[in-house]
């Protein structure tokens, strides 16, 4: 199958050119994109030099907009599956590489890189050690998609992914640009499509820092649990073609 693996960036110029080279270590079958969320450091440049095609955004626009358009790019493109993970180190390759396996093999249409399922990455050392105000958050959208949906998820804002294309053609026409991890796992399961996770191993950022500060993140929930609400009330849309 043609598979996408697109890094959507923002100012990533610490850890751009590495998380390329793994990914062409670790999926060297797959095609990749960078996009390029209006960055205003070298992280167009370094991602160029580093051999990996751009689109840029022509001002920052939020994750949502530089998601929905590596989405789109897939669906236009013909491939068969993509899959994306973040530009700052957190997301090692070849964990991505096994969401998409499960994508080709058609056990689910969209899979979700999970760090707090059994199995999953959250020990001593150079993996993932979450904030307390992210722990909080993580275990309020937990429960209220739970809720929302009839499905557990234990790891809702998670960035790794992997997708077909009957999730590709949902979510390059609706596409939050604010909290979208989280509605588009809401709009997936509503839709009737497949929503499987997977423990994954994550790593801790190789560069830059995170825009969420303590007062973000009680924000963050906030208007997150907003976002679930008015989508429970939301009236389902046409089903897509698998």
């Amino acid at each position: 199958m043609r598979s996408l693996v697109f890094i959507p960036a923002w100012n990533e110029e610490a850890s751009i050119a590495e998380v390329i080279g793994d990914v062409r270590e670790h999926m060297p079958g797959a095609d990749l994109l960078v996009v390029d969320d209006g960055s205003t450091d070298a992280t167009v440049a370094r991602a160029r030099a580093a051999g990996a095609p751009v689109a840029s955004l022509p001002f920052n626009q939020g994750l949502g907009a530089a998601l929905q358009t590596g989405y789109l790019y897939a669906l236009r493109e013909g491939y068969q599956c993509c899959a994306h993970l973040d530009a700052d180190g957190q997301h090692p390759a070849s964990e991505v590489s096994r969401l998409l396996d499960e994508v080709a093999a058609d056990r689910a249409d969209l899979v979700i890189g999970s760090r707090y399922r059994e199995g999953g990455g959250t020990a001593d050392g150079d993996d993932y050690q979450p904030t307390i105000s992210r722990r909080i958050g993580t275990n309020v959208f937990r429960f209220f998609l739970t809720l929302a949906t009839r499905q557990r998820f234990t790891d809702t804002t998670s960035g790794m992914r992997a997708a077909n294309r009957r999730v590709m053609a949902l979510f390059s026409e609706n596409y939050s640009p604010d909290f979208a991890e989280i509605e588009s796992l809401q709009l997936a399961v509503r839709q009737g499509l497949r929503v499987e996770e997977v423990p994954v191993r994550m790593l801790e950022r190789a560069g830059g820092s995170s825009f969420l500060t303590p007062l973000r993140s009680a924000f963050f929930i906030f208007k997150g649990l907003i976002v679930l609400l008015v989508g429970t009330f939301r009236p389902r849309q046409v089903e897509v073609e698998r």
